[in-house]
């Protein structure tokens, strides 16, 4: 990125703001519910049942989902204090 080219940091800026404002909230809603399901597949399992892959391939993919969009953002230099208008 061109740090000094302003319009390229407003535009990187409003990218910024909506994964702070929008997408990294949705995906901690699917990581709390990732670990729940998790969790509850942990308890059948321990009782004795069978954990379904239809439910543990999604659970954990939504449990880590904000490791990589964090990791992500870090590389769009979402972090940066250079990023301001």
């Amino acid at each position: 990125m061109n740090w000094n080219n302003r319009s390229e940091r407003i535009h990187r800026l409003k990218e910024k703001e909506n994964f702070r404002a929008v997408i990294m909230p949705l995906s901690y809603w699917g990581a709390g519910l990732g670990f729940v399901a998790l969790l509850w597949e942990g308890i059948v399992k321990i009782d004795g049942g069978f954990c379904h892959p239809t439910v543990l391939v999604p659970a954990a993919f939504f449990f880590v989902l904000p490791l990589p969009l964090a990791f992500y953002r870090f590389l769009r230099g979402h972090f940066n204090k250079r990023l301001f208008a």
